[in-house]
């Protein structure tokens, strides 16, 4: 009987070394899950994990933006959250405004916010400019993208009386008389300022370029007589070219939209720029939460007055996956690349 226990005590004593040594060479599980993943990895262990989002938003979810309060951005904003009233599960949109130039304020609060879906941003395009060009230290792929909400694009405009009613004739213009022609620009970092420089590059025009602080300003260049020719969105001049103040030349997208407004390439001019504004969330927020959000967002197409809003300022309701919105912004990237040194003025 001696002999039988003290057998079992080392059978007993043999498992639990055994044991020892396998969680010694075993990562802890606070390890484990410190450990950053890949995009793949981290939607595998989501999958796994099981996580139900179903309850998402539990609490008012805020939405940070650069740009100040009644800026085209900002009402586009207000207009999402609008039309998602009462589809948060009694929770609101917030929407909070850091104004800083260049974003950098505003999307680094996203960034270093926890990835629980109630703190996100909305992103245009000067995310992307602001980084490649401003050394901004918010870089645009640092972001889990969510959804793009709707294609805000670009026009060149003049006054009404000017003596072109189309690129084509704006460049032949130029030519004709060059150095004459006053075109409003603003910071290397605005979108108006990419397209400008885009179109200006490729038509080989020499034209007279002004800088003025933003697209309101060149704007009310325009209006003054200050300048001759802009690049903007149609959200910002609504008014005037309904007045009859302002006409629009060119369309810097791929098809005509609502305003039936000629495009650049039907005008013989490879370019386009496809500016989508939409939701972003930290690093690392779990891809079914994104899903989620994604999910809700997108119910902000059912609402008619949204709907309405949208063509009334001429953004084209173009509902993009986190995927599409992304890669939106690298061909911007691609786009700003290619005219870096006339951004930055070392364009000889």
């Amino acid at each position: 009987m001696k002999r039988t226990t003290r057998l079992f005590s080392l059978l007993i004593t043999a498992a639990m070394l055994l044991n020892m040594a396998a969680c010694a060479n075993k990562p802890s599980e606070a390890a484990s899950s410190a450990a950053p993943q890949s995009g793949s990895a981290a939607e595998a262990a989501s999958q796994e994990s099981g996580s139900d989002y179903s309850s998402w938003p539990e609490k008012d979810v805020t939405i940070i933006y650069y740009t100040k309060a009644g800026s085209g951005g900002d009402i586009f904003l207000r207009q999402l959250a609008a039309a998602l009233n009462g589809k948060l599960n009694g929770h609101n949109l917030l929407i909070e405004n850091i104004v800083d130039p260049t974003g950098a304020t505003a999307w680094g609060k996203v960034q270093k916010a926890s990835p629980d879906g109630y703190t996100l941003a909305c992103l245009s395009s000067t995310v992307v400019t602001a980084d490649l060009i401003g050394g901004s230290p918010v870089k645009y792929e640092d972001f889990d993208y969510v959804t793009g909400m709707g294609m805000d694009p670009q026009y060149i405009y003049c006054k009404s009386d000017a003596p072109y009613n189309n690129l084509q004739e704006l460049v032949d213009y130029c030519k004709t008389n060059p150095g004459k022609v006053g075109w409003a620009t603003a910071a290397p970092t605005s979108a108006s300022t990419i397209c400008s420089v885009a179109i200006i590059n490729q038509a080989e025009i020499d034209v007279n370029r002004v800088v003025y602080e933003t697209g309101s300003d060149s704007l009310v260049g325009v209006l003054g007589g200050f300048v001759d020719v802009a690049v903007g969105e149609y959200g910002d001049m609504a008014a005037q070219v309904d007045a009859g103040e302002l006409k629009l030349l060119c369309l810097l997208s791929e098809e005509r939209n609502a305003l039936d407004i000629p495009t650049s390439g039907e005008q013989g001019f490879d370019f386009i720029f496809e500016r989508p504004r939409g939701i972003a969330a930290p690093k690392g927020t779990d891809p079914a939460l994104v899903k989620r959000m994604a999910e809700v967002f997108a119910q902000a197409y059912d609402s008619a007055e949204f709907m309405a809003y949208l063509e009334s300022v001429a953004i084209d309701p173009v509902l993009q996956s986190g995927e599409e919105f992304l890669a939106s912004y690298r061909t911007i990237a691609g786009t700003v690349t290619d005219n870096m040194a006339a951004l930055t003025g070392q364009q000889q």
